[in-house]
């Protein structure tokens, strides 16, 4: 079988390969998990084989027998709109992004703002697609991306769908929050947590032309490679380490001067100016720092990651990351990054952020 576009998730693949061969496949699949830990790249390889149309068509989506719901937003004012209208748009976004994320997703069709969904009207003219005979007659598959940004009624019509399955029709719900989806949608449906790509898979993907540190890169990363390309692609480490250094020296002054709050605001609100993904890659970067911090304060050298790209000293910031701190520090941070990803108002959330990091970064 071809796995092409698919990095890492070893393990996970040979579970699906085994479901082929004895076929076994269940006809409904959720796969949760970060986009950035893959995904649609793997629902794209996992349909590809299943269908068995071609080791040359891994990530193409046009294949006669292979479907896809996403979410999207109208164009104008008419009364439905279908993941059909934006169908040339999904083939570039599938073959340039798979990795891509929700927002990034709305950006590509030109939406700003605003929040896509997956409507009733969707599902009902789905439920005639799957009645339609396979063209290659090996079965049908659905590709259900974002598949909690279906609205109730899309939901319960769904689950008629799921209740009585076309024969040879298979599903594929792909989701970043489970707890969005219908509990009887959830139900009906053999789930998959997708975890995070294989740290040495997410370094055989660097390009061997990359100058810096490798082992960083990673560790930031964090399991995502949607994270790790766009590290690779705009210096965002660089970036996110001097703007979290502002951050510390600010929040150093603040003790015993309230009038640095003021400056706290400011840093924060920097933040919240940055796009959804970069508040979150930012979060990311401050979470492996503050462990390196600590690690360093332990004399644990040998396994910090951490590599200034601003002359910043570790080594002079490393006694204020502690045994009684570390923890709320990165639940802290941990807690920033959920709110950020659940679409919270980024203002409030860094705004309470950098209060509480002064708190934390100034205990003893």
């Amino acid at each position: 079988m071809n796995w092409k576009g698919v990095v890492g998730q070893k393990r996970l693949i040979t579970q699906l390969e085994n479901l082929i061969q004895k076929g076994q496949v269940p006809h409904a699949q959720l796969i949760s998990g970060p986009v950035g830990h893959g995904m649609l790249s793997l629902a794209l390889a996992f349909s590809k084989n299943l269908l068995s149309f071609g080791a040359e068509n891994a990530q193409n989506p046009n294949h006669p027998d292979l479907h896809f719901i996403y979410p999207v937003v109208k164009k104008g004012t008419e009364k439905h709109v279908f993941s059909s209208d934006y169908a040339s748009e999904w083939a570039v976004f599938v073959e340039t992004s798979p990795y891509g994320s929700y927002a990034e997703w709305f950006e590509a069709i030109g939406v700003g703002n605003k929040q896509g969904h997956i409507g009733v009207a969707e599902i009902e003219k789905l439920h005639q697609k799957m009645q339609l005979k396979a063209f290659g007659g090996r079965g049908k598959v659905c590709i259900l991306w974002g598949a909690e940004k279906m609205n109730g009624a899309a939901a319960n019509a769904f689950l008629k769908l799921l209740e009585e399955p076309p024969k040879n029709t298979f599903f594929i719900l792909l989701v970043e929050d489970v707890e969005q989806v219908l509990p009887t949608v959830y139900s009906r449906c053999q789930p998959i947590a997708l975890g995070p790509i294989e740290h040495q898979a997410l370094l055989e993907n660097i390009p061997s032309d990359f100058v810096g540190n490798k082992e960083q890169m990673v560790a930031i990363a964090n399991g995502d490679f949607a994270r790790l390309h766009r590290l690779l692609s705009n210096e965002g480490a660089k970036s996110y380490e001097a703007l979290l250094v502002e951050g510390l020296r600010t929040a150093f002054k603040a003790r015993g001067n309230k009038g640095v709050v003021f400056s706290l605001m400011e840093w924060s609100q920097k933040i919240s100016a940055l796009g959804r993904e970069d508040q979150k890659d930012f979060l990311a970067f401050s979470i492996q720092f503050f462990r390196d911090a600590f690690l360093m304060n332990y004399a644990l050298e040998g396994i910090v990651h951490f590599k200034s790209e601003t002359d910043f000293d570790l080594t002079k910031f490393a006694p204020f990351v502690h045994s009684n701190n570390i923890t709320p520090l990165v639940r802290l941070f941990e807690d920033a990054y959920r709110f950020i990803q659940g679409n919270g108002n980024a203002k409030m959330v860094f705004s309470d952020l950098s209060l509480q990091l002064t708190r934390l970064i100034n205990s003893n």
